[in-house]
């Protein structure tokens, strides 16, 4: 029976639009949405999915963009304005615990800047970066500032990154450029074109890259191959892998990469849903649609949670 303090998924999803979602370990999801269309004071909807039920607490006042988490138990959201709340994803069975799990860092440096786009959990860290090249690593207390990246001389947007830790980790701006922070200093990474990218996964052996005007790229150093789109129309917004399977995700759908090609995947209701994040996860890829979440496995999409029951 599920308990009064929990959420099914058509109660979690209601009015929510889902910016990011992870799953830190195999049966447990957890996404970050915004709730209704208040710009002034954004609403948000924070929740840990288990056993097909939601807990969940709510946030206002500042726009929630991403969410990454440990297998260990802490997940930690991201606030455009530079606020991050890290909370036990693991050991809370009620609503009242997740929400007495919280904790609050304000990071002061952004309001001086600008807002900030993405955080990751990498190795051990915890990096936040943002709309001009700032980088910050989120401590026991606070948080201490990395060099900011600019390209001769001019401030860019770090849209995503990926990596193994403060001092070795990558990151796509939305002018086009792939950067190496090596724990010191920023070093631009050359590529065979030239867009603006969205998003970065690491792979086996290298690097997956995603952006507009259709463009995927995988690699590494000096060496780079450009995945032919099914058109160039398509701008994709997320990119993911799974057992050297690599997938990225524009708004109509989701394509694989084959050769060196990008091959539609079947997706049942596609044209209903708005497609814009994937996360790689031990058990498969997870895709986020709007208010639905997916899961690929085996090459297949299978829905798991919908603000309306699929039929």
């Amino acid at each position: 029976m599920k308990k009064t303090s929990e959420l099914t998924d058509a109660e979690f999803l209601r009015d929510a639009y889902i910016q990011e979602g992870v799953s830190p370990v195999p049966g447990v999801v957890i996404a970050a949405c915004t709730v209704g269309d208040d710009y002034d004071n954004p609403g948000n909807r924070i929740g840990v999915r288990r056993d097909g039920a939601w807990l969940e607490f709510e946030v206002s006042g500042e726009a929630v963009l991403s969410v990454d988490a440990t297998e260990a138990g802490l997940a930690y959201v991201l606030g455009e304005n530079g606020t991050v709340i890290r909370f036990d994803w693991k050991t809370p069975r009620t609503r009242d615990e997740l929400k007495a799990s919280r904790k609050v860092f304000k990071n002061k440096a952004v309001e001086d800047l600008g807002p900030l786009r993405r955080l990751r959990v990498l190795g051990n860290d915890v990096v936040c970066v943002g709309s001009v090249g700032q980088a910050y690593v989120l401590g026991k207390a606070r948080f201490s500032t990395l060099p900011q990246l600019t390209v001769d001389g001019e401030d860019v947007t770090l849209e995503n990154l990926t990596g193994h830790g403060r001092d070795d980790f990558m990151a796509v701006t939305s002018e086009g450029h792939l950067a190496h922070f090596d724990g010191k200093r920023w070093r631009r990474i050359p590529l065979p074109l030239e867009t603006g990218f969205n998003g970065v996964c690491t792979l086996k052996d290298g690097y997956a890259l995603c952006g507009n005007e259709g463009a995927v790229l995988m690699g590494s150093g000096d060496d780079w191959r450009v995945i032919r789109p099914p058109d160039t129309e398509r701008e994709y917004y997320g990119i993911a892998t799974y057992q050297d399977h690599v997938y990225a995700a524009h708004l109509g759908g989701i394509d694989r990469v084959v050769g060196d090609k990008l091959k539609r995947m079947v997706i049942a209701k596609a044209d209903s849903l708005r497609f814009t994040g994937l996360r790689g996860a031990q058990d498969g890829v997870w895709a986020l649609a709007d208010r639905t979440i997916g899961w690929i496995h085996d090459d297949r999409w299978h829905t798991v949670a919908a603000e309306a029951p699929s039929e």
